[in-house]
């Protein structure tokens, strides 16, 4: 009785979302919206800002002469938020915990994170963020950004263009810090032209058309096109002769080492969790200012940072953020129940029943979103293994097919998600462009006949004394399953796949490492298979210039030497076979053309129906609920049953502005 009663209140809530998605179409906010700068504020609703609030806590600091006034901390042209609801409170501290010390935790990383540009409330326009704003040429060959006068660093230091100079030429210019250079900067291989107009302005002028760069600079916080110069210069051996000592001193082998330790923070979104420095410099909502003997950070307000809200009150509103370590899957839970988090996003839908029962002593409020990403947990076998005679089989589509078919998603869906997630193979969601019917259910039946009829006729049809699969040169046909899991529920599919897999005689070990000897195998070509959560929202593919749909397919990682052959034009790595040639080659054109075009719009449906019909990865569960936990006091947050995406490729959190977030009462 109890499960029955639960799924009719999960399917209630789903259906509040769903009827929610028609009231956001009516004009109903589900996300908090902001103005480029004050003159934007002012044209968009006739109100003005004439003065400026700031936080109790750093008034003290203004009397006490430690700070200047909030008026010099800010730009001459701060960005305006809309809140959610209302105006909020000063006072606070957000507490989000995290599994791993050096990376991962978006219930941390995301409340602290800001972009050089970012996504509209419509989840698809780029608007300016740090940057006050940009413009792309007509050919869509050059990129202006302006910066805001008077921007600082959360030390004070000027933010100007030398920030942008100092990465540009001397981090990726630098081989010895960047051997090659790539990430978004680079195209086919190249860097841009790069211009200082003058203190607030750069330009990057590239030699071909390339639209989807303003897509990255608006999605991924590694994307920012600059670091803190007067930082990192003294850790560079061309600002100081003595880097090499220094880094000695410091424990590491050179400078070029200890460069690129102090630098990891200020990369890829995951690595914001990585400080080691206290108060070094950071746009960033909160400043690292040091981590206790337990493993937890704490950040503090960034007393420069450039966003206010309607009223001219210096966000954030809460006064600290607290990151929670706690490496345990069960006991991160075990804490959400217990309310030892102010807001709690990695929670599993199998916990939900437990998240309800325990909202009163626990002080949360509990809403569902749903989960919009092409697959809760997808499976990549490594197309360019060592192993050859694996690498074989593994091309082969019709071992492919057999897994799929051995996998009973019905079953997974009813086990790990009350059945209230959607079985399907990995493949875009339904809200996509390029989505069609036909690619949730592509294989994904379950069919254990055919996926032994399929292995059968590609010659695996000798057993071993124990009943597995002989390979052609007559050893077991083993696969070792060795990932690693930040979800519970990843864990639980993983099992239940090795489960089926063994049953159609397909020898598979399961067993979880940690995560960065995991990326270490995987990143290295030393896996059989890989697995993770496959985000291909549209944009997020996009910005990351579709690395989840071709080599090296993402988290999963695999093909690794067939991308270095497709990108270094066959000098380094392995040549992949022709189809992939196409499938990449088809790729670069559909992000050649511009954003949002009908060239754009059929050549991404090319792509993406050629990504499917390869079944280069094979997928579980798709748009299950996401349980999401406030303290009851957290105001400005996502309502119970929220319209608005929860998603990797906009960044969980960050769409809903975590710093205009507030505790009512200021605690």
């Amino acid at each position: 009785m109890k499960r029955i009663i639960f799924v009719l209140v999960l399917l209630t809530s789903m259906l509040l979302i769903s009827t929610g998605a028609l009231a956001q179409d009516m004009g109903e906010r589900v996300y908090p919206s902001q103005y480029a700068d004050l003159d934007a504020y002012t044209a968009a609703t006739g109100d003005t800002i004439d003065s400026y609030g700031e936080a109790p806590m750093l008034a003290e600091r203004v009397a006490a002469g430690e700070l200047p006034p909030v008026e010099e901390r800010l730009p001459a042209q701060p960005l305006v938020v809309q809140p959610l609801e209302t105006v909020g409170q000063y006072g606070g501290e957000l507490a989000g915990p995290s599994t791993n010390p050096t990376c991962c935790g978006w219930d941390a990383l995301e409340m602290r994170l800001q972009k050089l540009l970012t996504i509209d409330t419509d989840l698809t326009s780029i608007i300016p963020n740090i940057a006050q704003a940009f413009e792309i040429s007509d050919d869509q060959r050059t990129y202006t950004i302006h910066l805001r006068e008077g921007h600082k660093w959360s030390d004070g230091e000027p933010f100007t263009t030398e920030d942008f100079r100092f990465y540009f030429e001397d981090v990726l210019g630098n081989t010895d810090l960047t051997p090659t250079p790539g990430g978004p900067w680079a195209r086919s291989g190249e860097l841009p032209a790069f211009e200082v107009i003058d203190e607030t302005t750069v330009r990057y002028t590239y030699a071909e058309p390339y639209p989807s760069l303003v897509v990255a600079l608006g999605s991924e916080v590694g994307n920012r096109g600059f670091r803190p110069a007067h930082y990192f210069k003294q850790l560079h051996i061309d600002y100081n002769p003595d880097a090499n000592a220094l880094a000695e001193e410091a424990g590491f082998d050179d400078w070029v080492q200890m460069f690129n330790a102090k630098g990891n923070p200020y990369t890829f979104t995951w690595n914001l969790g990585s400080e080691t420095d206290p108060f070094a410099p950071t746009l960033n909502t909160f400043v690292f200012a040091g981590e206790d003997s337990f493993g937890n950070k704490i950040y503090e307000r960034n007393a420069y940072f450039f966003k206010v809200d309607v009223e001219g009150n210096q966000l954030p509103y809460t006064d600290s953020l607290r990151r929670i370590l706690v490496e345990d899957l069960q006991v991160q839970d075990l804490k959400g129940i217990a309310g030892e988090y102010s807001h709690y996003g990695w929670g599993t839908l199998l916990s939900f029943p437990t998240y309800r029962e325990n909202e009163e002593a626990g002080n949360y409020r509990t809403a569902l979103a749903e989960y919009s990403r092409g697959n809760e947990y997808s499976i990549m076998f490594n197309f360019t293994t060592e192993d050859e005679g694996l690498r074989e089989i593994f091309w082969d589509i019709r071992f492919r097919q057999a897994m799929s078919v051995a996998i009973n998603r019905e079953e997974i869906n009813e086990l790990v998600y009350f059945g209230l997630a959607n079985p399907s193979q990995a493949a875009p969601v339904p809200a996509s462009a390029f989505y069609e019917p036909w690619m949730t259910s592509n294989y994904a039946q379950y069919d254990p006949d055919l996926s032994n009829q399929l292995l059968d006729e590609m010659g695996l049809d000798q057993r071993d004394a124990d009943g597995f699969r002989l390979r052609p040169d007559g050893e077991t046909l083993f696969i070792n399953f060795q990932v690693s899991v930040p979800e519970d529920a990843w864990r639980k599919i993983g099992e239940l796949v090795t489960d089926y897999w063994n049953a159609v005689g397909v020898k598979t070990n399961y067993k979880l490492i940690e995560i960065g000897l995991y990326r270490e195998l995987r990143n290295g070509n030393q896996v059989d298979m890989a697995a993770w959560g496959l985000d291909i929202v549209d944009i997020g593919e996009v910005a990351t210039r579709l690395t989840n749909l071709r080599p090296h397919w993402g988290a999963r990682a695999s093909g690794h030497l067939w991308r270095q052959w497709l990108q270094s034009d066959g000098e380094n790595g392995m040549e992949p076979p022709q189809e992939i040639q196409d499938l990449w080659n088809v790729g670069e054109d559909f992000l050649d053309a511009p954003y949002g075009s009908d060239e754009w719009l059929e050549l991404g449906k090319q792509f993406y129906k050629m990504s499917m019909e390869g079944l280069y990865q094979i997928g579980t569960i798709q748009r299950p609920p996401q349980p999401l936990l406030f303290k009851k006091n957290l105001k400005n947050t996502p309502p119970n049953d929220t319209t608005g995406q929860w998603s990797w490729s906009y960044r969980q959190w960050v769409l809903f502005l975590p710093e205009q977030w507030y505790f009512e009462g200021g605690m």
